[in-house]
């Protein structure tokens, strides 16, 4: 995908709550020509890794019960924690979010010869310092049946630590989303759905499809 007589980078911001499929829309922008997909999530990950600053803090801030025999962060073990504590959720993010920040902002300066969409996917990108960066915002939602089918049988989640991940969501109803994609259906529905919304942005930042 390029820009008509330019070299002009926009980004999508994309957001929406777990389960909904955020990153299978990250997937396929990239498909249909997006040049970047910074995964808030897979940043975090990374951070997490074995001898960073970030894990350090964990460790000193949360135990050894969270850290795994490789020196990295035991995200299963962390997260049992935080999402049944919401103090302890406001301090882990006080650990990693402006880390986080620092990481996804040098990823964005990195220079590009070729314009384009970079697409930004954070749960907490309405509520991040980061939102003024987005072009325009993109809210995957479905239905809370599916939802809760999906973390059951791909993330092996019980019923008990659904609820406690979704209690620790925010709200995406914000006057900013500028598209919402549903994703209750079938993959094709969706890809369906993600081309649509993605031509008509093109269209209106002046940019050609491949």
């Amino acid at each position: 995908m390029a820009a008509a007589g330019t070299q002009v980078t926009r980004i999508l911001g994309l957001t929406g709550a777990i389960g909904c499929g955020k990153s299978t829309v990250g997937d396929l922008l990239l498909e249909v020509g997006a040049r970047d997909h910074i995964d808030a999530d897979q940043v975090a990950h990374a951070l997490m890794s074995p001898g960073t600053q970030v894990t350090q803090h964990i460790a000193e801030t949360f135990g050894p019960d969270v850290m795994a025999a490789d020196g990295s962060v035991n995200r299963a073990a962390l997260g049992h924690i935080v999402f049944n504590d919401a103090e302890r959720l406001r301090l882990l993010e006080a650990i990693t979010h402006p880390a986080i920040r620092r990481a996804i902002r040098e990823r964005l300066e990195t220079p590009s010869d070729d314009g384009g969409v970079v697409v930004l996917d954070a749960v907490k990108l309405l509520q991040s310092e980061l939102l003024p960066l987005a072009d325009a915002v993109w809210v995957v939602r479905c239905d809370p049946e599916v939802q809760m089918s999906r973390l059951s049988a791909m993330r092996g989640m019980t019923d008990g630590e659904i609820r406690a991940r979704l209690e620790a969501q925010p709200s995406f109803n914000d006057e900013r989303v500028t598209a919402v994609i549903e994703n209750s259906g079938s993959h094709e529905d969706l890809r369906r759905e993600v081309l649509r919304a993605w031509h008509s942005l093109l269209a209106e930042w002046g940019f050609e499809a491949i």
